[in-house]
């Protein structure tokens, strides 16, 4: 079966290639949204346009053979073809690119496009953004609406961040605009947002109530956790540090269980300034049959119990990664026994400070802290 997918911008019908023309004029239909159907001269459009319907999934799981896809710029740059190509590996997949709309914003800002981060808030959290611009990354942010930019400004405020907003509208088109955002824009709905950051934010320092993983301890926890794109659990959470730290490394999205409400305030205000998605559960332990996105890795920095264990090990997929740490004695108890129930490794850190004593200094150690490292092999 052979589907091809002809991207368009906003040049419409006069900016296709001969190859894309003559794809479209040969088509018995054409799916697109209404936007992109109206580019279509009228004989074409009468003939064959079909407008997808809503939701716009099951459509694209019924496409038949023969069909065309219009589609806006690059079908495969965060857009209807990267879609089809996902849920319909079976097709013989034909696609003809139009410029992107991240494309034609790098050339009209000048910036060098390899060092720009491209970031879609089109059915997305756009949370990502907040992450490039605390790098003092160049950011476009690729728009669902003309109160995106808005929206935009406001996460960044919320995240004590600053940078030039830049709005670009209807790009390649005969009503192009490139303007600095103001609040009293009316906004046309086909934008892009370009960011650049006034500068770097600097290291991130998490708000706590003195409940936090210390900054030496939580990297190396964070290491053993190997961050990925996915999600992680992180029990007893208390300011958040870890989870959000391994989300900020690659991408990824913390399940925050915390049983004082007020701490998981401060988790859901750290999580923005961060950038990093978030799902707080106030509780003791997360209700592990609750509808919760499976966990790439869990952490366990409170409320470690047998059933707690128990509970991860069996949740996590094959490949996925179990840290627990603990100071008590009791706890350190806990883990020998998980590990030889469970298998994994111990490990014990002990970290001295330098501090004053008398008219010089001398190292103070601090409680060794005990860490259990389990990685859930494939049964």
């Amino acid at each position: 079966m052979t589907v091809t997918v002809v991207g368009i911008g906003a040049d419409g019908w006069p900016g296709l290639t001969d190859g894309a023309r003559r794809a479209l004029l040969d088509a018995s239909v054409i799916h697109g949204a209404s936007r992109q159907l109206a580019y279509l001269p009228q004989d074409i459009a009468e003939e064959a346009a079909r407008p997808w319907p809503s939701p716009l999934l099951p459509a694209i799981d019924g496409l038949a053979d023969g069909v065309h896809v219009l589609a806006s710029g690059d079908p495969m740059f965060y857009g209807v073809g990267a879609t089809i190509a996902r849920r319909r590996p079976d097709l013989d997949l034909r696609v003809i690119p139009h410029l992107s709309s991240f494309a034609l914003a790098c050339a009209r800002l000048r910036w060098p496009a390899e060092e720009v981060t491209v970031v879609s808030a089109v059915a997305r959290d756009p949370a990502p953004l907040v992450q490039a611009i605390r790098a003092g990354r160049r950011t476009i942010v690729l728009s669902e609406s003309g109160a995106t930019p808005a929206a935009i400004a406001d996460l960044l405020r919320d995240a004590g961040l600053a940078a030039t907003m830049t709005v670009l509208e209807q790009l390649g088109g005969g009503r192009e605009k490139v303007r600095p955002f103001r609040r009293d824009l009316r906004i046309d709905d086909l934008n892009v947002v370009a960011l650049e950051p006034e500068a770097p934010a600097g290291e991130f320092v998490f708000e706590h109530d003195g409940q936090i993983t210390k900054a030496d301890i939580r990297a190396l926890t964070v290491a053993a956790l190997r961050p990925t794109p996915g999600w992680i659990w992180d029990f007893g959470a208390g300011s958040g540090s870890v989870g959000i730290s391994w989300a900020a490394q690659a991408g990824g999205s913390v399940v925050a269980v915390e049983r004082r409400a007020d701490r998981a305030k401060t988790i859901t205000r750290n999580a923005a300034r961060a950038g990093v998605p978030l799902e707080p559960v106030v509780g003791d332990t997360a209700d592990l049959t609750a509808d919760l996105p499976v966990p790439d890795a869990i952490f366990i920095g409170g409320g470690l119990t047998e059933t707690l264990a128990a509970a991860c090990v069996g949740v996590l997929p094959a490949g996925g990664r179990l840290v627990a740490n603990t100071v008590t004695v009791e706890g350190q108890n806990l883990v020998s026994t998980l590990r030889a129930r469970y298998g994994g490794t111990l490990r014990s850190y002990t970290v001295a400070d330098l501090e004053p004593l008398g008219g010089g200094t001398a190292w103070r150690p601090r409680r060794p802290i005990v860490q259990w490292v389990f990685v859930k092999e494939a049964s």
